[in-house]
């Protein structure tokens, strides 16, 4: 009876297989030549092959459809984490927090961002509105004394970027500047609650007690900013006021400019080239007398690093430009754009228009500048230490501003007494109107004394009289 039924059904498969071959141009073997089929290793190989390949290219096809349809888009750059540019300069750091911490957790627990690279080094994560940055806790320290030998010292260097300091300023700005006086309440105040926490430990040295009060902190803003709020209150802010804008610059500097600030003293001594920052301070005079807003359009001709650029355009949202014919500072003022931008992202900010140009100011056309020159509402020039020659060059530059366009200076680009009259009415400084105002002392780096700066403005109707008076028309 098996026997019988088993014949049958190799029948049956046999006859299917013939059926098939009638239908189909492919050769084909019954059933009873199965062993030959698998026993030729070149028969197995080929069919592999085949169905590898039809695999393969049915792979391909569809990924390489799906490449048409949907173009890579660029990854979006982050911030630079304040833990880097330590770790890149380590020795110059001891740990802030001298207390070893292990014992106070268990090995398993990472709600506390604790990196327990070693018993003194403690790592800790901050959560911004926008995005988070690790910090190492730890404190710059002198290395050198007074006769430039190499000391093992505790004292805190001032002038070192000092990641406590950031990350308490940090702190405070998100509390002050993002929350609802509701919200803040969660958080507490310098009296009580997590700010007060992360205060006390701080100045107790603390660890656990301050990692602990960070946990606590990144939990509130977390929870805001799933439910959207912080992104609510950046957008209700719209531009960071004078304070934020000088952490979040005084942030991109850190990282990318502080440690190689020296190779900016490298300038022929008494040029042209002589290289000078105005400070924040100063800056802040600047868009308050000029009134730059978001719809201006700003300049600053030799703009150095870029810090006046950046500032105008983080505290106003403005258009800014930048061009600087010095390489190495225009290097730094592309790679502090980049770390701008990732900046204003992680505070949720606008960024502005910026852009800067490697190149000679006296040269606008060939810098591709000069349509850009002629809408300026706003012009820097830091000039104080041009000579005659560059400042006349500039004072040509002049005549393609646009009626009302106002242009800061350190030096007056209109002699103290030149007055408009037949013979000097067709000289570009007699279309400039110029206000005299004083700025006191750290307003700029080549001096701690104050001193004058120059607003003029783009103005020609004053010269109408005269035009009238050769040409008998306006």
């Amino acid at each position: 009876m098996n026997i019988t039924t088993a014949t049958t059904r190799h029948s049956n498969v046999q006859g299917s297989l013939l059926r098939i071959d009638k239908k189909r141009p492919v050769i084909s073997r019954p059933a009873s030549d199965s062993t030959k089929l698998h026993g030729s290793s070149s028969s197995k190989s080929s069919l592999a092959e085949t169905m590898t390949t039809k695999r393969k290219l049915t792979v391909e096809h569809g990924r390489e459809k799906k490449l048409r349809e949907t173009p890579p888009q660029p990854k979006r750059r982050t911030i630079t984490h304040s833990e880097l540019i330590i770790q890149a300069a380590r020795s110059k750091y001891r740990p802030y927090f001298t207390a070893p911490i292990e014992s106070q957790y268990d090995s398993d627990d990472t709600s506390s961002n604790i990196s327990r690279q070693s018993k003194q080094v403690h790592r800790v994560t901050l959560e911004y509105p926008g995005e988070y940055e690790h910090f190492l806790l730890l404190k710059p320290v002198i290395k050198t004394n007074a006769h430039g030998k190499t000391i093992d010292s505790e004292v805190e260097d001032k002038d070192e970027y000092n990641p406590m300091c950031d990350l308490m300023r940090t702190v405070d700005f998100i509390h002050d500047d993002y929350l609802t006086p509701a919200q803040q309440k969660l958080l507490g105040d310098d009296s009580q609650g997590i700010m007060r926490n992360l205060t006390k430990y701080r100045n107790r040295r603390h660890s656990p007690g301050f990692i602990q009060a960070v946990t606590d902190f990144n939990k509130v803003i977390r929870t805001l900013k799933e439910k959207g709020e912080l992104k609510k209150n950046a957008q209700a802010m719209r531009h960071p006021d004078y304070d934020l804008a000088c952490h979040v610059l005084y942030q991109v500097y850190s990282r990318t400019v502080a440690h190689e600030a020296d190779a900016l003293n490298n300038y022929a001594a008494f040029s042209n080239n002589v290289y000078g920052e105005i400070n924040s301070i100063l800056v802040k005079e600047f868009i308050s007398k000029t009134g730059i807003t978001s719809s201006s359009v700003f300049m600053d001709l030799g703009c150095g690093i870029g810090n006046v650029v950046l500032q105008v355009a983080a505290q106003t949202g403005c258009e800014a430009y930048g061009i600087e014919i010095m390489e190495t500072p225009c290097r730094y003022a592309k790679r502090q754009l980049k770390e701008y931008a990732s900046r204003m992202r992680a505070w949720l900010l606008p960024t502005g228009k910026i852009h800067f140009r490697h190149g000679d100011f006296l040269d606008m056309a060939t810098n591709g500048m000069y349509s850009t020159l002629k809408r300026a509402d706003v012009l820097l020039v830091n000039n104080y230490a041009f000579d005659a020659a560059t400042n006349h060059a500039l004072a040509q530059l002049f005549l393609d501003l646009k009626e009302g366009t106002r242009i800061i200076s350190l030096k007056s680009f209109v002699p103290k007494h030149h007055k408009i009259n037949q013979r000097t009415f067709h000289m570009p400084e007699s279309i400039l109107r110029v206000e005299e105002y004083e700025y006191f002392s750290e307003a700029v780096s080549w001096t701690h004394s104050g001193g004058k700066y120059y607003l003029a403005t783009v103005d020609r109707t004053r010269l109408e009289p005269f035009y009238k008076g050769m040409y008998g028309h306006s």
